[in-house]
Parts: C-alpha cells; sequence; structure tokens
C-alpha cells in the first residue's frame, strides 16, 4: 500500500538529512520571498513570459526537459517552489556527501547554499530557474553516488552529463565540491594514500566520461543538425584558446579578486560584503591550522600538505572553465562554486572535537561569522530584488507614456506597423546607490530592461494591453533609419521624436 512504503520509505531518512532539508526550505523561502510572491520580469524574462528553453545553441542540450520539471511559463510561485526544493535536497546530499554531524554546521550548510549570491542571480531568471536548481542538485548526486559505490562513477558520470548539458558552470562546482571532499577525507577521516589515490581515480573516471559524453553529444550536434554553436559567452570557441597557463592563472586570481574584494581593490566603496569575506579568509587559515593541530598524531605529515595544496587549488577548480576559455564573462549565474571558500571552515568546525582554546575560537568564528555572512546574503538578495521591482516599475512607466503618444498621432490606428529606436533611461540616485552597495548580481543589476522593439513589444502587448504591430525584423529597421525624415526626428520626449512616415509609425528614444 502506498503509505505503508512512504512509513518504509520516510523511516530510511537520517536526522541529518531532515535537518539540511528543513533549514533549507526555511532559508531559502524567507531569503527569496520577494521575488517568489512578485512578478518581476527583467531584460531576459519581458520576452520569455513562455518559453520552452531551446537551449542547444548554447551548448544546454537537456535544458528544456529539466525546465519541463515546472513549467515553461514565468511562474514564480511553481518554479520557485520547486528550485527551492531543489536546493534542499541539494543541501542534504552535500551533508551526506561531507558526512557532517553537527547540527549548527548542517544549519550552516543549507544557509549558505539557498543565500549565495549565485542562486539569487538564478532565482531572477524564474523561468528557468527549476532546471538550474535541479542541474545543482544533480552535480552534487554524481559525486555521492560515485563515492558510495564502487561502479558509481558509471551512472555519476551520466548525471554530470546531464547536469553539465543543463548549464555548463556545474562542471567547476563539481570540481569545487570534489576538492573539499578530498580535504575532508585527509584531515578528518585519516584516509590512505591508495584509499585516496583509489577515490581520486574513480572521481577522475567518472569526470571524464561525463564531459566525453557532452563533448560527444556537442559534436554530434555540430557536425549534423547545426553549422555550429552561437557566439554566447564564447561557446562556439571551445577548446580553440591560445592563452598560456600563466596568463590564465593571472586571470582566475584576477576575478578571485573582483568577487571577494571589490572595494578594496577598485574606486567601488567598501562594504560589508568585502570586510566579510577578509574575515573568512582569515578565519580559513586558522581553521587549517586548528584542523592541523588536531590531526598531527593521526595523519603523516605528507597528507596534511596534500591537504592545503588542495585548498590552494579551489581558485583553479571555482574558474576553471577560464582554462577552456579566458574570454569568458565569468558573471554570478556561474559562481556557484565559489560558495566552496564558505563551506570550508564549516566543515573543519564540523570536525573538530579535541577541546582547546583554539578549536574553541576556531567553533564560535565559524558560527558567528558565517551566520552574519548568511544574513548579508539574504540582505543582498532583497536589495537586488528591490532594484528589479523599481526598473520594471519605472519600465511600464515609461512604456505607458509612449503608448499614450502613439495613440495621440494623427493618423495612427492598430494595424500600422511601429518601428521603436533605441530605449529609455531608467537610472536613478535609488539604482546608482544599490549598484555601489551590493555585489553585480546578474539579471537584477541589470541598467536596461527595455533594450530592443521586442522588449517594448513584450511591455506593450503583455502589459499594457497595446495590440501593435511592432517591427522586430534588423534589415527593415535599419532602412527605415536610413531616411533623412528619420535623421531630422528629435529624441524622445521631444514632439517630434514620433512621427509617422509613409505609413510607419517611427519612434526615435535615442540617436
Amino acid at each position: 500500500m502506498p503509505e505503508e512504503f512512504m512509513d518504509k520509505w520516510f523511516n530510511k531518512i537520517k536526522p541529518q538529512w531532515k535537518t539540511a532539508f528543513y533549514a533549507a526550505a526555511f532559508f531559502g523561502l524567507l531569503t527569496h520571498l520577494y521575488i517568489l510572491t512578485n512578478y518581476l520580469p527583467h531584460h531576459d524574462g519581458i520576452i520569455r513570459i513562455y518559453t520552452p528553453q531551446n537551449g542547444f545553441l548554447m551548448g544546454r542540450f537537456f535544458l528544456t526537459p529539466f525546465n519541463g520539471i515546472g513549467s515553461f511559463f514565468d511562474l514564480p510561485v511553481i518554479n520557485g517552489v520547486l528550485s527551492i526544493l531543489f536546493l534542499a535536497l541539494t543541501a542534504v546530499a552535500l551533508t551526506e556527501l561531507f558526512q557532517l554531524k553537527k547540527k549548527i554546521s548542517i544549519i550552516l550548510t543549507a544557509g549558505l547554499l539557498t543565500a549565495f549570491p549565485a542562486i539569487t542571480s538564478t532565482m531572477s531568471y524564474m523561468y528557468t530557474a527549476t532546471g538550474y536548481m535541479a542541474a545543482s542538485f544533480v552535480t552534487v548526486l554524481a559525486l555521492l553516488i560515485t563515492w558510495r559505490s564502487k561502479y558509481g562513477f558509471l551512472p555519476g558520470a551520466f548525471l554530470l552529463y546531464l547536469a553539465v548539458g543543463v548549464y555548463q558552470a556545474n562542471f567547476p562546482f563539481l570540481l569545487t565540491m570534489a576538492t573539499l571532499f578530498f580535504i575532508n577525507e585527509i584531515l578528518f577521516f585519516q584516509s590512505s594514500l591508495r584509499n585516496l589515490l583509489h577515490s581520486i581515480f574513480r572521481f577522475m573516471l567518472m569526470a571524464f566520461i561525463g564531459m566525453g559524453l557532452y563533448f560527444l553529444t556537442y559534436k554530434l550536434y555540430t557536425s549534423f543538425f547545426s553549422d555550429g554553436l552561437n557566439d554566447y559567452q564564447g561557446v562556439d570557441e571551445i577548446g580553440t584558446s591560445s592563452a598560456g597557463l600563466l596568463e590564465t592563472i593571472l586571470l582566475i586570481l584576477e576575478r578571485m579578486v573582483e568577487f571577494f574584494f571589490r572595494g578594496l581593490a577598485s574606486d567601488f566603496p567598501v562594504n560589508l560584503f568585502e570586510v566579510l569575506n577578509v574575515l573568512l579568509f582569515i578565519l580559513i587559515a586558522v581553521a587549517i591550522v586548528a584542523a592541523i593541530i588536531e590531526n598531527r598524531h593521526h595523519q603523516k605529515r605528507g597528507m596534511l600538505i596534500l591537504a592545503i595544496s588542495l585548498t590552494v587549488t579551489l581558485p583553479l577548480s571555482a574558474f576553471s572553465l577560464y582554462f577552456i576559455n579566458p574570454d569568458i564573462w565569468y558573471h554570478m549565474l556561474m559562481v556557484l562554486s565559489v560558495i566552496s571558500f564558505y563551506l570550508l571552515p564549516v566543515l573543519i568546525y564540523d570536525k573538530l572535537t579535541v577541546p582547546g582554546g583554539l578549536t574553541k575560537f576556531t567553533s564560535w568564528s565559524t558560527v558567528i561569522l558565517l551566520g552574519f555572512i548568511i544574513l548579508n546574503f539574504a540582505i543582498i538578495a532583497n536589495i537586488a530584488y528591490l532594484n528589479m521591482n523599481l526598473k520594471f516599475e519605472k519600465s511600464q512607466a515609461v512604456t505607458s507614456r509612449i503608448v499614450d503618444r502613439v495613440e495621440q498621432t494623427e493618423g495612427f490606428d492598430k494595424d500600422i506597423p511601429v518601428a521603436i529606436y533605441g530605449t529609455v533611461p531608467i537610472d536613478s540616485e535609488v539604482s546608482d546607490t544599490i549598484g555601489q552597495k551590493i555585489p553585480e548580481v546578474t539579471g537584477p543589476m541589470q541598467p536596461i530592461l527595455l533594450r530592443d522593439a521586442r522588449h517594448f513589444e513584450s511591455m506593450m502587448n503583455n502589459f499594457l494591453g497595446a495590440s501593435f504591430k511592432v517591427i522586430t525584423e534588423e534589415e527593415e529597421l535599419l532602412e527605415i533609419s536610413q531616411s533623412e525624415t528619420y535623421e531630422d526626428m528629435g529624441i524622445w520626449p521631444a514632439a517630434s521624436s514620433v512621427q509617422m512616415v509613409d505609413g510607419v509609425l517611427i519612434i526615435k528614444l535615442e540617436e
């Protein structure tokens, strides 16, 4: 019977799993309630109210079926809750992978995962968030199955193939989680070199087979179904980089500094985000020392040096896509792998047991500092969502004024084609302040919502009830813009910025 099956299944759930799941659900709902209860489209969302997300041209071969788990419509509650569900499952998988035991360390892991800025960025793309969160869960599941089963590298490879086929940035996420796993094994489970090498071999098999399947799919698709991928993020130039190793490493270090210490290394003001990150790296150093002292009698010196070396390589794993294409724009959507730096002290805190001053200092510092970091992440998320709200409201107001002007133009009716050129700046003192106060969260922080004719068409038709025939073909728009009449027109909101010319209503918003 179904109820008997469910009872039997629930009895197998570990208490740590329940803690991880409930904590992630709590932090996820609390952090992202703003966007779950409001419709906040940005520049991409405004033209993707419904989209099957065919990502083949970007190498995202499995994005459509993964997004199909939720809805192809941009539904904040459905897609948002499903996204948090997958984040909660990811927290459970991480708890099992890292063998976390302390309730506080599990709660911190769940909080860091659900409130991390990369998650906020993904949630702003609500129409595709479910697929991305599901793929993150599948990535961790690939590691977990590979570790737990002798031949787990085979299903693990297939899961990695699926995850990378949803979003290529899941590969760096896998590398950093695997690195943390091995650091954890060396420091606290006294793994021998032989056992460690055996585990590394199986993880490498999983990665090579999974990425091999992805590359094979990539080659088959570009050979038989398409002339190539589009140029978004350089996916059409995979493997063609001529950058040297040193150049790539310097690029990674530069991106590390930009992410963690933007206000300390640029003209941006120093905010709480940067201050907390400075304290984080101090904590990481102290925590590693505490872990080494606690395990110096149980683990060989060479293995401890290996653990430190793996820690040093975390930036290379987190930004590993630079080795494939150094011209890639490593924006906030792609840096879930960076969460590894925040998780490292949690893993160490979870395993510290020997009483002592350094252990107490490390434990209390980890709980207090990461508690503040989670709170700051949540505040950053809500400021980002506020910015989305303000941009959408202002864009809607501007478009309403344009529609009103169009409908009052002499000779205009709904069957006349409309040509829209340029966009209207919607910056304000508040939006400028937001850009100075929080990291650059891709999506919410984009300066313009209505970028071109497609965006205006969607705003007019779907939000203002103005069913205009907006011209979106670039060749036709280019031909109209080359006329003398267009050159003589004023810029919005000038009276001459909206004119009827040869049966076409032209709206000139900028040069």
